[in-house]
Formats: structure tokens, C-alpha cells, sequence
């Protein structure tokens, strides 16, 4: 029993001494980054290259009421209310896409019907560049959440549906031939056997249409968008406001580092039997 409660004890050091390390150097990489920028900052005019100070500085002025919204468009809000709206709209459109896409993925890999169906339209959509699709979204449903997120959708659906596909045809026969031997249905065999095993590489498809998802949406709200992180780039780089700007793309880049590490960390959760 003390041996057990020395090896169990062991091992929960080692992990606290690792997540340890890992803090130590992401605040050294953070701090590296924020030296380079202030050195850039001081040899270049605000305008082109604002120090860290100054767009800290204009974070915490807006982050409640932006007044060049009011001024420009009449809008209201500040970097909270309009971030909030463009990460809901990222996180439901991944969802929307990954969910039809895994299904998707699941049918063409499992049904060869299926797959003659839908593999050949598949393959095209995958080679076609998404941002193009930016004008008809518009001009179908005008500037609206499902114009802007239609992309996002669409993306993530693809991506998702094509990873799904070739992880579904990777896993081995032999488990399948082991759930056989023990009366397991096609349904049965899908859902207990196939769906756990591609798991793991779905979510890391998923992970990158939600990398991917952020850039769609700020640049549907900078072409069109009324409301949104996007929406306030736009109306700023009309006055040249390069601090302000790049307080919404620090805010945009740290949500999203944060809901990656949320789903990442709902991933290890869902893949916890490989440990």
C-alpha cells in the first residue's frame, strides 16, 4: 500500500513539475514576443508600429464603450460586447459544420453508396477557395449571422467530413472482426467501435477549422458585418487607428487560445481510455 502511495505521489510531482515548465516557458515565449515588439515599437512611428503600452492602453479604454462606433455608425458597445458576438458566432458555426461533417465523413466512409454519392462533390468543395464564397452568402442573405457564418460552416464542414472519411477507413479490421465475433450489428459496430476509434483525429480537425474559423469571421464582419470584432476594425482603420486595431486583434488572438484550450482539454477528456 505505501508503495503504491509512493508511486501515485511520484507521479503527481512529475506532472505539477511539468505543468510547471510548460507555464515557465509560454511566459518566457509571451515575454520574448512583447520585447521584440517594444524594441520594433521604438524605432518606428506610432502609427505604423504602436508599443505594447498603447494598445493595452486602448484595450482598457474600450473595453466597455467604443466611441468611434457612435461616432462612425452610430453603434453602441464596446470590445466585450462586439467579441462576444464574434466568438459565439465562430463556436456555433464549428459545431454546426463539425457535427454534419462527422456525420458525413461517418456515411461516406461506412456506405459505399454513399461515398460514389458524395465523395466526388466532396473532393471538389475541398479545393475551392472558401473566401469566394463571401459575395454570394452576402448578396443571398445579406449581413446577417448567417451570411457571416455561412463560411464558417462550410469550412469546417469539408475539413471535418475529410478527415472523418480517411480515419474511418484506417481503423483496423481486427477490431471490427473482434466486435463481429461477439454479435455486434453494422449500427452497434459504428457507434461502439468505429465512432471512439476516430475520434482523436476529428478533434484535431476540428481544432484547425476552429483556427480557421476566427479569420473567416473577422473578415466577413470587416467586408459586411454590423456587429462583431471585424465590425470595429473596419470602423477604426478608417481613422488610422493602428493601437486600436491591434487591441482587437490581441483580444480576438487571446479568446481564441483560450476556447482552443477548452476544447483541446474537452478532447483529452473524451480520449482519456488511450492513456
Amino acid at each position: 500500500m505505501e508503495a503504491v502511495d509512493r508511486i501515485s505521489s511520484d507521479t503527481r510531482r512529475l506532472k505539477i513539475s511539468e505543468w510547471a515548465r510548460q507555464l515557465v516557458l509560454a511566459a518566457l515565449g509571451v515575454g520574448m514576443i512583447l520585447g521584440i515588439w517594444s524594441l520594433a515599437a521604438a524605432v518606428t512611428e506610432p502609427v505604423r508600429i504602436p508599443s505594447p503600452v498603447l494598445v493595452f492602453d486602448a484595450i482598457r479604454g474600450n473595453l466597455f464603450e467604443i466611441r468611434a462606433l457612435e461616432f462612425a455608425s452610430f453603434g453602441t458597445g464596446g470590445i466585450i460586447q462586439n467579441l462576444t458576438f464574434t466568438a459565439v458566432n465562430v463556436v456555433v458555426g464549428v459545431g454546426i459544420g463539425a457535427i454534419v461533417g462527422f456525420a458525413i465523413g461517418l456515411l461516406i466512409g461506412r456506405v459505399r453508396m454513399i461515398r460514389d454519392l458524395l465523395e466526388p462533390p466532396l473532393l471538389f468543395f475541398g479545393t475551392v477557395p472558401v473566401l469566394v464564397l463571401l459575395p454570394f452568402l452576402s448578396l443571398w442573405f445579406g449581413t446577417g449571422r448567417l451570411a457571416t457564418n455561412g463560411m464558417i460552416i462550410f469550412y469546417t464542414t469539408v475539413t471535418v467530413a475529410v478527415v472523418t472519411q480517411q480515419a474511418t477507413a484506417n481503423v483496423s479490421s481486427h477490431y471490427e472482426n473482434y466486435a463481429r465475433s461477439l454479435g455486434a450489428g453494422p449500427g452497434r459496430m459504428l457507434v461502439q467501435v468505429v465512432r471512439p476509434a476516430v475520434i482523436p483525429e476529428v478533434l484535431g480537425a476540428i481544432r484547425v477549422a476552429l483556427a480557421f474559423g476566427w479569420g473567416f469571421q473577422a473578415i466577413a464582419e470587416v467586408l459586411g458585418g454590423q456587429i462583431g470584432a471585424g465590425r470595429v476594425i473596419r470602423v477604426y482603420a478608417q481613422y488610422a487607428a493602428t493601437a486600436e486595431i491591434l487591441s482587437i486583434v490581441v483580444c480576438v488572438g487571446v479568446l481564441a487560445v483560450i476556447i482552443d484550450g477548452i476544447v483541446a482539454s474537452i478532447g483529452r477528456w473524451m480520449v482519456r481510455w488511450q492513456e
